[in-house]
């Protein structure tokens, strides 16, 4: 089956520097015409066919090479024609004329058509071929006869080629016909130069050559393949080349000529020629292989890159640039350009003609002949040593570079002017919230990054073009829609036209410091209100304790006068309102004076509960979850009621219509992570109090609002607005923490953690003694002159006898004086110049059997950290009634602890 191939192989564009032979003008006559062409052999197998074919008949050449004529034949036609060949062939014998036979053609897509065909044979060897040549003439049938007779003269000539065909008359040369394969050339219409001569429409770009041309049709009749130059009507210089002959129409001599139009192919020769000179030229190696790896061609390049001249290079073996470790790749190679692969910048090592060793980057690509045959290669290399060297210090650069950004503890990325972002590193992932790289650079920074866009419009308007910007904040949104507070600093990239690239920008996420300055502004705020608050209900503390103590004094006198017996009962009620106020005023500034003892939260909440159920309401579903295993905690177990109650009335009256209030107890462990975000928050295990409610909730604005003494949001008269204050500086007071949690319409929540503590319950408590009095002797030191002689009426109506001291120096020169005895000091904590523990301490050390009884309304946090109240010591606290006095005053006498100032000095 090799053999019929050969035919359509033929069909390869001729040279056109020697004039075609007859077999090649016939390929030439074939391609150009419109009918089709189809050789067969004996057996009627197509050996041949032409482009006019597939249009016929609609194959594909490829789909009628080495198939049965018959199938270009109606299925009832097929058996006549095979009996009229094996006829033919055994008596050689023509029963009808084979020129323009009119037979049935069968088209691809199944639709029958006229055709007119005309058959000749010729012999090779002991083969017959046979050729015939096929028309289309359904549309001449259908014609007017008139017009069949104009297409069968004028078919070949005005329609079938896209060459210029003209029939000119001689001498003269004028246009007598041309097509329209001379109108698309030229640009001339038919009209335009019918009856004119080349020269006047002025065709020709050099005279002489036709004139040459003209002589050669009449001497010698004709003329092949000759090349010239031609103006179109545009201007336009273009090639051709004309065949010409010279012929006899009705008596008149004509010549007629085709021309085809060579300017691609003479363009391609140029730019041949050009990539010749540029291939000569080039900086890079480019060296032509055959096959078998043998360098056939060798440019400067070669020369200057590897160091051997062209004589010294061609014919040798390409391995000759190669390492001897590499050879095993070269059959490789080859094989792939084999099957038209090609390698591009393919990175390797050559070896230069001294022995030095280069980085070449190499682009291998297969050469083929006129037939699309593969019979070598060309390879492009160029020596990348210094860019290797390079890129290897830029590697380990960028290495460091990556490093550093990878590792970095800030956010840093690449974004452009629209906010497309090139790199991100894990931070910034990390302090978006998302899960990869990829995932963050899908988006874009100004529509889903930023929580307003415009301010990044503002920003880029700003510092568009700045050399850098620092320090700049902006809101953005992570994935889970929080919003975090960044502070961003950078600098613009621009292009080399001073045009903007893209913004290099460091981000930190400023969210858990800013939350922490704030905490530390409402911290230092409530600091100061406290210190206020404190000073007040000192103050205030000691003028309500002259009431008290006057008010026990005026009931004993009244006697059974009503009247007046009302007015020192009223007087005493609203001391004792006053007082509870001024508690709450220490308890939120955390000046109270507290008992601390292990509890169970628990059994706190537990026993809270009946209470609370009536404090609610039956409106107001009451859920309590406590922990089973909860962790004891140590605080004032008074107070912890007084946090439960205050907390649980704010929820009923957030409440008006009904809700649900749950508390919950829990075993929690603060980590870094909390502490970081809490101001003053240290880790470790902590137990929770939780108390929630379905309420009306609060803003942004109250919630940082709502621990301030005598804020409130009830209508006047409705609360004093130091409920929340208090439960504030109880949990403060007792190491705790309390957070509130709330928005508009979703109620409120209320989470207080207590430090765990590993002491357990006490068995037992201690019950107060009966208020009584004695005959010893007390040393009463307090500056405020009416307190001072309040309390000495009473304890010298109990029987007690009273040294009065009005400050420090009086005190400590009444106890020098050794003919008095002393047995108990009654002082006051706060005073001028000297507090009530240092005065303490030196009256000890003159009386070391000496005991010690405070008495304040603003015992300071300091002192009771260094233990003045410990190990015995007592505290009465203001303002105090006559049997508070007594019995702490009593109970500090019986007490078996010499004195705490020594208690302290021994531990």
């Amino acid at each position: 089956m090799s053999k019929p191939r050969k035919p359509k192989a033929a069909r390869a564009v001729l040279s056109n520097k020697e004039f075609p032979q007859p077999a090649q003008l016939f390929r030439v006559v074939a391609e150009t015409a419109t009918d089709a062409i189809v050789t067969m052999d004996e057996q009627s197998i197509i050996l041949f066919v032409n482009a006019a074919a597939e249009r016929i008949f609609g194959y594909a050449i490829s789909e009628m090479m080495h198939q049965p004529v018959t199938m270009l034949m109606p299925h009832y036609f097929r058996e006549a024609h095979r009996a009229a060949v094996a006829g033919y062939l055994q008596t050689g014998e023509k029963h009808f004329s084979w020129t323009a036979i009119k037979l049935t053609g069968l088209h691809r897509s199944g639709r029958e058509f006229p055709i007119e065909v005309s058959l000749g044979e010729h012999v090779r060897g002991k083969r017959r071929i046979f050729t015939g040549i096929v028309r289309d003439i359904s549309e001449r049938e259908q014609s007017e006869s008139l017009l069949r007779q104009s297409q069968e003269k004028y078919a070949s000539m005005v329609h079938s080629s896209p060459d210029a065909i003209t029939l000119r008359s001689l001498p003269d040369r004028r246009y007598l016909e041309v097509n329209e394969g001379f109108t698309h050339l030229t640009g001339y219409s038919a009209e335009e130069v019918l009856g004119k001569t080349p020269a006047e429409i002025d065709l020709w770009v050099e005279q002489r050559p036709h004139q040459t041309t003209l002589q050669m049709v009449e001497t010698e009749g004709q003329v092949q393949g000759e090349e010239f130059r031609f103006r179109t009507k545009t201007g336009e210089i273009r090639y051709g080349t004309v065949s010409a002959v010279r012929v006899v129409i009705n008596g008149e001599p004509r010549m007629l000529s085709i021309t085809h139009d060579i300017t691609d192919r003479k363009r391609a020769e140029a730019q041949a020629s050009q990539l010749a000179l540029i291939v000569e030229s080039s900086d890079d190696a480019i060296v032509g292989k055959s096959l078998d790896g043998k360098i056939t061609s060798w440019n400067a390049g070669a020369e200057r890159i590897y160091g051997y001249s062209a004589s010294e290079a061609l014919g040798q073996p390409v391995s000759l640039l190669i390492l001897p470790d590499q050879h095993d790749d070269l059959p490789e190679i080859l094989e792939r350009l084999k099957r038209d692969e090609r390698i591009q910048h393919y990175e390797t090592v050559r070896v230069r003609k001294d022995g030095r060793r280069i980085n070449v980057s190499v682009s291998i690509s297969p050469v083929k002949d006129a037939e699309g045959k593969i019979i070598g290669a060309s390879a492009i290399a160029r020596d990348v040593t210094e860019r290797k060297r390079v890129e290897a210090q830029l590697q380990k650069s960028e290495a460091q570079f990556r490093s550093l950004v990878h590792d970095a503890p800030y956010g840093i990325y690449r974004v452009t002017l629209d906010g497309q972002l090139l790199h991100v590193n894990p931070a910034l992932v990390a302090m978006l919230g998302y899960d990869s790289e990829e995932e963050l650079m899908r988006l874009n920074m100004e529509k889903d990054i930023y929580r307003d866009p415009q301010s990044r419009q503002l920003f880029i308007k700003e510092h568009g073009h700045k050399d850098d910007f620092r320090a700049l904040e902006a809101e953005w949104r992570r994935k889970d829609g929080k919003l975090i507070a960044v502070r961003i600093t950078g600098h613009p990239v621009l292009e080399k036209d001073n045009s903007l690239s893209h913004f290099e920008v460091f981000a930190e996420d400023m969210t858990e410091r800013r939350s922490l300055e704030r905490q530390l502004l409402q911290a230092q705020k409530m600091e100061a209100i406290g210190r206020l608050a404190g000073g007040i209900a000192h103050d205030f503390n000691n003028l309500l304790s002259v009431i008290l103590g006057h008010s026990d004094i005026l009931e004993q006198q009244v006697g059974t006068n009503s009247r007046l017996r009302k007015s020192v009962e009223a007087t005493r009620n609203a001391a004792e309102r006053a007082a509870a106020l001024t508690m709450q005023l220490l308890a939120f500034s955390r000046k109270q004076v507290i008992e601390p003892a292990v509890i169970d939260l628990n059994a706190s909440v537990t026993e809270i509960q009946k209470m609370l159920h009536r404090v609610i309401g039956e409106d107001i579903e009451l859920a309590i979850r406590l922990q089973p295993d909860l962790g004891f905690v140590k605080a004032d177990p008074g107070q912890l009621s007084q946090v439960l109650m205050n907390l649980a009335v704010n929820s009923r009256d957030a409440m008006p219509n009904g809700g649900k209030l749950a508390i919950e107890t829990a075993n929690v462990e603060l980590d870094d992570t909390y502490v970081r975000q809490h101001l003053g928050a240290r880790p470790g295990p902590f137990v929770m109090l939780a108390v929630s409610d379905t309420g009306i909730g609060m803003d942004s604005e109250t919630l940082s609002l709502m621990f301030e003494p005598f804020f409130t949001t009830k209508d006047p008269g409705k609360g004093t607005g130091l409920g929340l204050s208090m439960v504030y500086g109880i949990i403060k007071q007792n190491n705790g923490y309390i957070m509130a949690y709330s928005e508009p319409g979703r109620g409120t929540t209320f989470k207080i953690y207590f430090p765990r503590t590993a002491e357990t319950l006490p068995a037992s408590h201690k019950l107060l003694k009966q208020a009584q009095g004695g005959s010893e002797t007390i040393l009463l030191v307090e500056d405020e002159i009416a307190l001072r002689e309040l309390t000495c009426l009473l304890l010298q109506e109990a029987g007690y006898t009273v040294l009065e001291s009005s400050g420090v120096e009086d005190a400590i020169s009444t106890a020098k004086d050794s003919r008095l005895k002393i047995d108990l000091l009654l002082t006051d904590i706060v005073m001028p110049r000297l507090d009530g523990r240092e005065l303490a301490n030196q009256l000890v050390a003159l009386r070391p059997n000496l005991k010690i009884l405070y008495m304040s309304g603003y015992t300071d946090d300091v002192i009771l950290h260094r233990g003045a109240l410990t190990h015995g010591g007592l505290l009465v606290q203001k303002p105090f009634t006559k049997n508070t006095l007594l019995q702490k005053v009593r109970e500090m006498l019986d007490s078996p602890v010499s004195n705490p100032a020594d208690a302290s000095r021994s531990r």
